[in-house]
């Protein structure tokens, strides 16, 4: 776990003096005396805290810049979300400023804190990894309101706007189990990020409430990509006892799946069936068409940016926890078990 980000007051405690006289040696250091300038410099060198120019005008100066951490523009869940905050932000006169993380944790991490840099109006991620959770009470600090998508979780401290990924990963589960499915493998991304966990939580819990174990060759982590998917499925089907059903908590991860169960001669769903997560706009083109718990990122996207228009326009200022509906699309990518 990293260490939390220092703040202002970190260093007044250091230097001995207040925060005032802090914020004055970084905005206005000829009104400070030579010696009190020097302890400061000191302390902000012993703390680490990261100098921000710009941190003190957030009171002064009204941004147009609202920040969306995304993990890649390249999956259509993802660019379809940044439509939906894009919607919203054209139409308010605002600017979107893109990140994206490629699900790792330190390029999350710099990009997160080369935005304390920035004098924002807005903060919007797509969770984060566990390890940088200690960075959104900064932004706060700074009073730039913060959204977090993809999760509906009961915390008076951030704004939410997503869905219940616990309950999502169990309809799923539901779903293969009522077509008598008992050999159910899960492909999922990387659990260091909340929403990842809860959903194989989601499942395991599922699971046991049939009396039913997934066994750990069951469970495979990986970054959510085709490819991921392609070589997650080669080794379940790999083993002595394959599954006869694969969750793949990502619709990226199914289209890999499916395209290796193929090249297997194995037929979907014939002889194993797949579901998807996210009902991205390529998962009702697969061979065949990919049955799919369908996220509305782009209503979420809106969702997420009209709560941060409320905020910094002082419309509102009470936590915003909003959980929107996810449902199973039937396609043809599931059907009845045959062992």
């Amino acid at each position: 776990m990293n260490k939390a980000i220092p703040t202002i007051k970190d260093v007044a405690k250091v230097a001995g003096v207040s925060k005032a006289t802090v914020s004055r040696c970084l905005n206005s250091p000829s009104l400070v005396k030579p010696s009190t300038l020097e302890r400061v410099k000191n302390a902000i060198a012993e703390t680490g805290y990261i100098m921000d120019a710009t941190a003190s005008e957030y009171s002064r100066k009204q941004s147009s810049f609202v920040s969306l951490l995304i993990p890649s523009v390249r999956s259509s869940l993802f660019a379809n979300m940044t439509d939906g905050v894009e919607s919203v932000a054209n139409a308010e006169g605002l600017t979107v400023l893109i990140g994206q993380t490629q699900y790792s944790a330190e390029k999350e991490r710099a990009l997160l804190k080369s935005w304390m840099q920035r004098r924002l109006c807005g903060l919007i991620v797509t969770g984060l990894f566990d390890s940088n959770l200690d960075l959104l009470p900064k932004f706060k600090e700074f009073d730039v309101p913060c959204v977090i998508t993809y999760e509906s979780v009961k915390d008076n401290d951030f704004n939410y706007a997503g869905v219940d990924n616990f309950e999502a990963a169990v309809q799923a589960i539901e779903y293969l189990i009522s077509l008598k499915h008992r050999k159910i493998a899960v492909v999922i991304g990387p659990t260091q990020i909340r929403r990842a966990r809860k959903r194989l939580e989601g499942v395991m819990d599922a699971m046991q409430k049939h009396g039913l174990k997934i066994p750990p060759e069951y469970i495979i982590e990986t970054t959510p990509t085709v490819l991921n998917g392609s070589e997650a499925a080669a080794r379940l089907l790999s083993l002595n006892s394959p599954p006869t059903a694969i969750f793949c908590v990502g619709d990226a991860l199914a289209m890999g799946a499916m395209a290796s169960i193929k090249e297997s001669g194995l037929n979907i769903p014939q002889d194993i069936s797949v579901i998807g997560f996210d009902d991205a706009d390529f998962a009702a083109y697969c061979d065949p068409p990919l049955t799919t718990v369908r996220i509305p990122s782009f209503k979420m996207g809106e969702l997420a940016m009209q709560i941060i228009h409320e905020l910094k326009d002082g419309k509102s200022s009470a936590t915003k926890l909003f959980k929107l509906p996810t449902e199973i699309i039937l396609r043809k990518s599931c059907g009845i078990c045959r062992q």
